[in-house]
């Protein structure tokens, strides 16, 4: 593993490509609020052009009372009002049906250009999650902790993993499965062998007295799983493609903090299942056992992310609340010391810059141009730019230069 430095060879703590993660945030993050911003934009416009078209058919509406007004006026006060008002009458109607069309071409134009500007925003809001997607799937943030589902049955195999971040940040991907060594139902003895259970209690022959029921599973068939940190559902089959599990293995923690287990017993004939079996003693360390071999297989399938299922912060779907500036905020705090320390010990103050030592004592200079950070976010408005500035690449503000002291008094 190669060993990271300042660029003026300090030993650099956080061990790993600091400016390559700088680099994706910041080219992320400005696209995001570029396309927020765009898609607020058309929004507020949209907005305003509501209130044109209401206040134009407000003053089409006025215009035609008038006319309307003026018309019935005058023939009423006609000398001739049995003649005049036959023609009245024809003129008011035409009137009325002028207006109605003008208001309904109106509307009809606020409607198309509202579909239109509405089809605008989603498709910005649609582009901002893909490029929140593609970023989050390069693990920017180190995973705390993780849960995974995988169905291997009779369709084609798929997998969905959460992961749990820093900043309050919880993630979903669907993950991919095939070509790998979970591609298809796996037995139980590949991974540990040698796992006897108690599955329950059975009457012995031609007697009514209970006996343990134990079995072997090595030969069964890995279905369907899923882990959490300390947690596991196991559904194995008899045979790859059988239609129904055989047996359910069941771990979790219960709230005082004891490991519970349980085996569940389904039954191919009756199409029933039995009462959860509570495991003890040393069955509840084989399948503690069980759980931790999976989750070493399967942690290598954290790599193999595709796409992106949800992103929450503090709970929140992102999008839906609109709190995509918040976690860049966060992201911001939390990279806004190591920027500051890399900054300080650049040698060039137009560049942050690291060291790489790798075997035989050779070292490599990487640095990243801070003007290639301003032209990521120069298309933002200067309080968006500002979210940046801890970052330590946006040029210093010019200061504001201080009063002048008031005039000394001589008495």
């Amino acid at each position: 593993m190669p060993t990271y430095l300042y660029g003026d060879s300090h030993p650099f703590e956080k061990g790993y490509d600091f400016l390559a993660e700088l680099r994706g945030f910041v080219r992320a993050a400005s696209q995001a609020l570029i396309l927020a911003h765009q898609a607020d934009q058309l929004e507020e416009n949209l907005g305003d052009r509501a209130q044109a078209h209401l206040h134009a058919i407000e003053a089409l509406q006025t215009f035609f009372d008038n006319v309307h007004r003026a018309v019935a006026d005058r023939a009423s006060r006609s000398a001739a009002p049995t003649l005049v008002t036959p023609y009245a009458q024809e003129l008011l109607s035409s009137v009325e049906s002028m207006a109605q069309r003008a208001k309904q071409s109106r509307a009809h134009d606020l409607d198309a250009e509202s579909v239109a500007v509405t089809s605008s925003i989603r498709d910005k809001r649609d582009e901002l999650r893909s490029v929140i997607a593609k970023w989050l799937i390069t693990d920017p943030l180190p995973t705390k902790s993780w849960a995974m589902s995988l169905n291997l049955g009779h369709t084609a195999p798929s997998g969905q993993v959460v992961l749990s971040h820093p900043v309050e940040l919880t993630t979903s991907f669907t993950i991919d499965v095939a070509g790998g060594a979970w591609a298809s139902p796996r037995k139980v003895g590949e991974l540990c062998p040698g796992l006897t259970l108690q599955v329950g209690w059975k009457k012995a022959f031609l007697r009514s007295s209970l006996h343990p029921d134990v079995h072997t599973l090595d030969e069964f068939y890995i279905g369907e799983l899923e882990l959490g940190p300390d947690s596991m559902e196991v559904h194995l089959r008899r045979k790859p493609d059988a239609p129904r599990d055989a047996y359910v293995l069941e771990l979790d923690v219960e709230d005082d903090g004891r490991t519970a287990a349980r085996v569940v017993t389904r039954n191919d004939k009756k199409g029933g299942e039995s009462e959860p079996y509570s495991s003890q003693g040393e069955d509840v360390a084989r399948l503690k056992e069980l759980a931790d071999v999976l989750r070493r297989d399967c942690a290598p399938l954290l790599r193999r992310k595709r796409r992106l299922v949800f992103a929450q912060l503090d709970g929140h779907d992102m999008f839906e609340r609109g709190m995509v500036r918040q976690l860049f905020e966060r992201m911001v705090r939390r990279m806004a010391p190591v920027a500051m320390q890399v900054s300080a010990h650049s040698p060039n103050p137009q560049e942050l810059s690291l060291k790489v030592e790798r075997e035989g004592g050779r070292r490599e200079e990487i640095y990243l141009r801070k003007q290639e950070l301003v032209d990521m976010v120069a298309p933002l408005p200067d309080d968006e730019q500002d979210l940046f500035r801890p970052l330590e690449f946006l040029p210093r503000l010019p200061s504001t230069p201080s009063a002048p002291p008031p005039p000394t008094r001589k008495w």
